[in-house]
């Protein structure tokens, strides 16, 4: 999700007594067969899953946790509830019963067999499925339910709706994680996302026919497919887009469409009888393979989004060729309300809120679109390593500007903090607005370290260090390493570990193994704490020397101490002639160390 428009859980991780840590990496699978359909007079949904769930790890399970995300939005207990009373809005504890959501009719099955499912005690959006006995290592269960949602209003965080555009995310009875450190299940929150174990999907889904409906995967019905295109059609002829936003009446027949992909852990769906419709194609820079791209806007920003596959091929391409091409044949963008931020991600579709302008609209569209590799394919726990998400896919986002030199161009601090006005600079390059937003924060010694949960970041400092302060120091470990040997690491982290489970020591051994260097002093000293890179110039002096390259250079000792407990690696510069001469990197070390550096001087 993009920091950009105000990022706004208690994260409940129970370990067995049994200690996981040791075991070997093992991953469970999930295949989703779901049909729901909609009722948009009700604003309801009704579905029934089936999924079959395969235990692949050393040890039997006898009970499935299972996250309810819609109860979220039940009533004034929930965590979500608390959480926004804890920030000071009011707005959710004071709103009426229609406002609010829910998800019930459940009745679990096991292998056919009715299966006893507890509601947990302090989170109604958890639950327990026990099974009928236990289920053994490589073996699968088959587990059905029928669902209702009701839909809440989409005021408040991501699922939700507005009138009838339909944002459905966090929708349908999902299994918990579980990894070689145990079960995550955790309550739905705003501030901090998700995790979620891969799998594959295929949904069914029924709603009236003039809808048109974006969704995680590829859409299998030809005749929806023709009416996307049909819908292209149209909106590329359109000369001037109406600010009309009212909702046509909805067709009296229904249409069932349906989506699949696999090596993916969620799916989620957007549908609005108003959407404009773009279509493209991007090739990507690997395989020559191309993915077809998507654009479904309303006249709210029409002006904005008519440059919208330009920025989703562009983003694709851009993030296919510092990692690895994008693995699926689709990628879509929508246009929407999402109170949780300006933007959020789901594999294969994104949901984009109000940008206002071109270089916001621009920067959340690479954001998002970039989460397909950095939430979507690295599969990272979001609610305990935010920076492993929204840190690195940040880092890649600025590296994309800085890169593309047909980007927009604009200053992005006036919509990333109110008191911008503090640094004393305007219309910053994007790299530059991201420095100033970490320094905000370690500047004024209000940051905490990045390895801190998500739920117990200040709401400042979730967006200023988990997004800015992480790209900024993934910027800095790509300068200390240079850029083919911090690539060479990214690409093997990625090649490792894509459709899985990474923690943070799995990126620090991936360092270690390539360039055979100790990176405790970035994961450890810059991530886990907040210890600060501070060295000091305290004397230089000119050692009456000269050597003689091609240029006759002095030699100067310079003095340089360490004023801080970070012992990470920095580089000296010598300047000349209005420009730098020389940039030296030095392996970090404690108080104080005389270094030997040379500065060309102009010969006679």
């Amino acid at each position: 999700m993009s920091f950009l428009r105000k990022k706004l859980f208690a994260i409940c991780i129970i370990f067995f007594a049994v200690e996981l840590n040791a075991q070997p990496y093992f991953q469970q699978h999930v295949a989703y067969k779901i049909s729901v359909s909609l009722n948009d007079s009700k604003n309801e949904l009704n579905g029934f899953e089936t999924l079959t769930y395969t235990n692949n790890s050393p040890g039997s399970l006898t009970e499935i946790y299972f996250h309810l995300y819609p109860n979220a939005y039940k009533d004034n207990n929930t965590a979500l509830a608390k959480e926004f009373l804890k920030h000071g809005d009011l707005s959710f504890q004071n709103a009426h019963d229609s406002l609010r959501g829910f998800i019930d009719g459940l009745d679990f099955k096991v292998n056919n067999t009715a299966a006893k499912f507890e509601q947990d005690a302090n989170n109604i959006d958890i639950g327990k499925l026990i099974l009928n006995e236990p289920l053994q290592t490589g073996q699968s269960v088959v587990i059905t339910t029928p669902f209702y949602v009701k839909i809440p209003d989409a005021r408040f965080s991501r699922l939700g709706h507005t009138g009838q555009a339909y944002y459905i995310s966090q929708w349908y009875p999902k299994p918990a994680v579980f990894d070689r450190t145990g079960w995550h299940f955790m309550p739905y929150l705003t501030q901090g996302e998700f995790y979620g174990e891969f799998g594959s999907y295929e949904v069914q889904i029924t709603l009236p026919q003039n809808y048109v409906v974006g969704a995680t995967g590829n859409l299998q019905e030809q005749s929806e497919i023709n009416f996307l295109n049909y819908k292209y059609e149209q909106t590329r002829n359109i000369k001037v887009f109406e600010k009309d936003l009212s909702f046509p009446a909805s067709s009296s027949q229904t249409k069932t469409i349906t989506y699949k992909i696999d090596s993916v852990h969620d799916f989620a769906w957007f549908a609005d009888k108003r959407f404009h419709v773009f279509k493209s194609q991007v090739e990507l820079p690997h395989t020559k393979r191309k993915v077809t791209t998507y654009a479904m806007f309303t006249n709210s920003e029409a002006v904005l989004w008519k440059n919208a596959s330009e920025y989703i091929n562009n983003a694709l391409y851009f993030y296919s060729k510092w990692n690895e091409d994008y693995p699926y044949d689709v990628c879509t963008a929508v246009d929407g309300i999402i109170a949780a931020g300006g933007g959020m991600e789901y594999p294969t579709i994104t949901v984009i809120g109000k940008s206002y302008i071109p270089y916001i609209f621009e920067n959340v569209i690479v954001h998002e679109v970039g989460h397909n590799w950095f939430y979507g394919i690295l599969g990272t726990n979001e609610r305990q390593f935010a920076w492993m998400d929204e840190g690195i896919n940040s880092f890649y986002e600025q590296r994309y500007f800085y890169s593309n030199k047909n980007a927009e161009k604009g200053n992005t601090l006036a919509f990333a903090v109110p008191f911008s006005s503090l640094t004393g600079v305007k219309d910053y390059n994007p790299k530059e607005a991201t420095m100033a937003e970490a320094m905000l924060s370690v500047g004024y010694y209000i940051n905490q370290s990045l390895s801190t949960p998500a739920k117990d970041f200040t709401t400042l400092n979730y967006g200023l260090n988990t997004y800015a302060y992480s790209a900024v120091l993934f910027e800095y470990l790509k300068c200390a390493l240079g850029d083919s040997v911090f690539d060479l690491c990214m690409s093997q982290y990625f090649n490792e570990w894509k459709y899985k489970h990474p923690y943070p020591e799995d990126l620090q051994k991936v360092f270690e193994t390539l360039t055979g260097q100790d990176f405790n002093w970035f994961f450890n000293d810059l991530i886990k704490t907040t210890k600060r890179i501070d060295y000091a110039i305290t004397n230089v002096e000119f050692t009456g020397k000269f050597s003689f390259d091609t240029d006759r250079k002095k030699i100067y000792s310079v003095e340089i101490e360490n004023r801080n407990e970070a012992i990470a690696p920095f580089n000296v510069s010598t300047i000349g002639e209005n420009r730098i001469m020389e940039t030296k990197w030095i392996y970090g070390f404690e108080g104080k160390r005389k270094l030997k550096l040379h500065a060309t001087i102009a010969t006679t």
